[in-house]
């Protein structure tokens, strides 16, 4: 950190002042703005940790203690979240991409000693430039405390702030993963989880990452972003086997292997052997795509007529019509080509 002297920050344009905090933007004698924080002495510990970090959060550049404690940190010279989201519309990669740079932060944070919990991580303290993020506003986070039952203060931003924030219990790494959770909610459906949660692939993990019970939810950054992961890369695994549990494995063998013998014992009457296989292969098939849809194969029933409704009957609709589209589809196409192998009289 490169130490300077508060006189060496000059012109202070108030940018938040209240009964205990002062916020400020300064300049140096140089003409490169600053941020200036005066803050109640208890935030020191804090702020002498974020210093000596070197991630995606405003570099602090000056620290100084008296009876407050004055904190100058660089400019952040792009656009809040919620402002670049006005005018810019983000798709799936992106909003993977900018979840995982926030929790590598938040990873580096929770490994300090003691952890560092941010408790106000929402689209107002997150800089964004269409690429990379920068975490900021660390004026209610907190370490981790042990023996903690509840924190000392209630405070974090309602909608995001999770549950034992507001005083049922001390707030913790999960409480930030929920507010990452919330985020993910409004990055892809504009509203809160509570008004509208998102129908795509990802809503498993928001609805674990905003459990009421934080036992249930991601219990570190790493498992929260390994998620992620593991949904931009899906396996190409039939149902049964993606678990790679055994007797997940040897039910699914048996299930596929008796759908096989089902359809190939199939007495169709047609004298054409092309016919009769190409009949059994059909019966096949629709039986598999039913099991493809049932076990939501690659995310297929968000592919689905109606996927993106709020209501869950006009949803199911969708997933039945567009299978019963899929069967009929793959019925028509082996119909036609059962027709064209008979024209060759083969």
């Amino acid at each position: 950190m490169n130490q300077g002297k508060i006189s060496d920050y000059i012109n202070p344009v108030p940018l938040k002042i209240t009964d205990d905090k002062a916020i400020f933007k300064v300049e140096k004698l140089v003409p490169t703005p600053y941020i200036e924080r005066v803050l109640p002495l208890e935030y020191a510990p804090l702020y002498e940790q974020l210093a000596q970090l070197e991630i995606a959060i405003p570099k602090i550049v000056c620290l100084e203690k008296s009876d407050r404690l004055t904190v100058v940190e660089e400019y952040i010279d792009s656009p809040r979240l919620d402002q670049y989201l006005k005018t810019h519309k983000l798709n799936s990669d992106q909003i993977h991409d900018l979840i995982c740079q926030l929790l590598d932060v938040l990873d580096v944070l929770q490994q300090q000693a003691p952890p560092i919990i941010h408790r106000d991580i929402k689209p107002e303290n997150i800089f964004y430039d269409g690429h990379k993020l920068v975490l900021a506003d660390f004026d209610i986070a907190r370490n981790l405390q042990k023996d903690a039952s509840h924190d000392t203060h209630v405070l974090g931003s309602v909608g995001y702030a999770a549950p034992e924030q507001f005083g049922f219990a001390q707030s913790g790494p999960q409480s930030d993963f929920y507010a990452v959770g919330v985020l993910m909610n409004v990055l892809y459906t504009g509203c809160l989880p509570s008004v509208r949660l998102y129908q795509g692939p990802e809503r498993k993990i928001i609805e674990k990452a905003t459990h009421i019970n934080r036992q249930k939810r991601y219990q570190s950054a790493r498992e929260f972003k390994d998620a992620l992961i593991a949904l931009s890369h899906p396996n190409w695994r039939l149902p049964g086997f993606r678990s790679q549990r055994p007797s997940h494995m040897l039910i699914a063998a048996c299930g596929y292997l008796l759908m096989l013998l089902a359809a190939f014992s199939m007495n169709s009457g047609s004298k054409s052997a092309a016919d009769r296989f190409l009949l059994r292969l059909t019966t096949f098939l629709i039986l598999l795509l039913l099991v493809l849809f049932a076990g939501n194969y690659r995310g297929i029933k968000h592919k689905c007529l109606f996927h993106s409704s709020k209501f869950k009957f006009v949803r199911f609709c969708g997933i039945i019509v567009s299978y019963l589209l899929l069967a009929t589809t793959v019925t028509a196409a082996l119909a036609t080509l059962s027709v064209a192998i008979s024209s060759f009289g083969l």
